[in-house]
Formats: structure tokens, C-alpha cells, sequence
């Protein structure tokens, strides 16, 4: 009888021992979950994007409900040139949390490197009239970029006076409108524009190389020359300073 008992001890230990073991190596928990995830959108940062890719799908299959992980999915999908797969995760997110206005921007970015203008605008739209969009300037510059590159220059230019309406310092906007000036024509507009980049931010070779450029279209040589040596001191091997050197022949060819 001793002998039984010791028996079904042992047979009890046992059992108890693959149930735990079948507990301790079963679905992931919140904490490593939120592992992942960290892990996943540091790794986003990194730029290495198959690897974050796999975190978070691994985070998403636990938390399948979660729109800041198909977002971070989304991102991934897109920075692998995955546009379909990103659109899809984009899109869930909206489900998910339909007042998530980075994901509309989001989708929006996608929208453009597929060619689809249009439906771009949708989004970019409704990211810039989201009032909780803590950075709606980016929405507005993006809906100016997308006008731009559909030829409807006065939108383009009204968008991203909006984005300097949320963001006065922000000089990239001052650039692009810079340019919408220019192709409507407006000359001292776009002079006006570049040098108020230039103003914000003196070290950006962006806006130097673009005012000297149209002070060539001007004939205004000796400001175009100035800009372009201020460009090539700004960006001295990069691809603004190079193109500046080749302007600044052209310069002294016409003297």
C-alpha cells in the first residue's frame, strides 16, 4: 500500500510539473508584449525595418486590437516598400481608433508614393482638421506638397501659410512656398519666402541654393553668386553645395 502511495505521488508531481511547464511556455504577457513593442518601434527608429517588423507582429498577435501597433506595422510595411500591406494596417488603426490623426497623415504619406494624389488629400485633410493634432503642421505642409505636385499651386500656397499659421519657425513650409510662388509667378513672394527660411534657420544650404537660383532666372548675378557660395559653405560635399558649384559657373559665364 506504501508502495501505491509513493506511486501516485510521483504520478501527481509529474503531472503538475507539465501543467506548469505548459503555463510558464503558453502566450506572451502584457509586459513582454510592451517588450516588443518598444523594442519594435526603437528598432523603426533605427531604421532597421525587417527586424522591428518582427517584433511587432509578434506584439500583434497578442494585442490584435491595438492601433498604435498597426500603425507601427503600417510604418514598417512602409519603409519596406510593402505600400498595400501598409495601407491595410493603416487602415485598421483608423478602425480601431477612428480620431488617430497621425494614422490618417500616415496613410496619406502611402497614398502619395502610389501615385494616388487624390485620396492622399483625403487624409492629409482630415489629419490637418483633427484640433488634438498636436503637430498639424505637418498635415498642412503635406496637403500643400500633394497640391504642388497636382499643378494646384494657390492651394498649395494657402496650405502651407495654414502650416505657418500652427508653426511660424517652421522653414521648410517657408520653403515650398517659396516655390509654389515661383510657379504662379510671383516673384517677390518667393524672394520674400526663402528669405524668411533663411532667417529661421541660416545653416539650412535649402533655401540659399533656391533664392540664389531665382536671383538667376532674375539676372540678379551678384545676389545669386552670394547665395550660392553661402550654399556651398552651408553643404560644402553634399548634393546642394555640388549643384551650387555648377550654378556658380553659369554665373560667371554670364559676367
Amino acid at each position: 500500500m506504501m508502495r501505491n502511495l509513493k506511486t501516485r505521488l510521483l504520478l501527481f508531481v509529474s503531472l503538475f510539473v507539465i501543467i506548469a511547464g505548459c503555463v510558464t511556455t503558453g502566450s506572451p504577457t502584457q509586459k513582454e508584449k510592451e517588450a516588443r513593442v518598444q523594442l519594435g518601434d526603437s528598432l523603426l527608429q533605427e531604421g532597421k525595418y525587417q527586424d522591428a517588423l518582427r517584433e511587432l507582429l509578434e506584439a500583434a498577435e497578442v494585442d490584435p486590437e491595438n492601433a498604435g501597433i498597426q500603425n507601427s506595422l503600417g510604418l514598417a510595411y512602409q519603409n519596406l516598400r510593402e505600400y498595400d500591406k501598409a495601407v491595410s494596417h493603416y487602415k485598421r488603426a483608423l478602425q480601431l481608433k477612428p480620431d488617430f490623426p497621425e494614422v490618417a497623415n500616415n496613410l496619406g504619406t502611402v497614398y502619395v508614393l502610389m501615385g494616388q494624389l487624390d485620396t492622399a488629400i483625403v487624409y492629409f485633410q482630415k489629419a490637418a482638421d483633427d484640433v488634438l493634432y498636436r503637430t498639424r503642421h505637418y498635415a498642412f505642409m503635406n496637403l500643400g506638397s500633394t497640391y504642388h505636385q497636382k499643378g494646384e499651386y494657390r492651394k498649395a500656397i494657402n496650405s502651407y501659410k495654414k502650416a505657418l499659421e500652427f508653426f511660424p519657425g517652421y522653414s521648410p513650409a517657408y520653403d515650398n512656398l517659396g516655390l509654389s510662388y515661383e510657379a504662379v509667378e510671383e516673384w517677390d513672394r518667393a524672394v520674400g519666402a526663402y528669405q524668411r527660411s533663411i532667417e529661421i534657420d541660416p545653416e539650412s544650404p535649402v533655401p540659399h541654393l533656391r533664392l540664389g537660383t531665382l536671383y538667376l532666372r532674375l539676372n540678379r548675378q551678384e545676389e545669386a553668386a552670394e547665395e550660392f557660395f553661402a550654399t556651398i559653405r552651408t553643404d560644402p560635399s553634399g548634393p546642394y553645395g555640388k549643384e551650387a558649384r555648377k550654378l556658380l559657373r553659369e554665373v560667371k559665364k554670364s559676367e
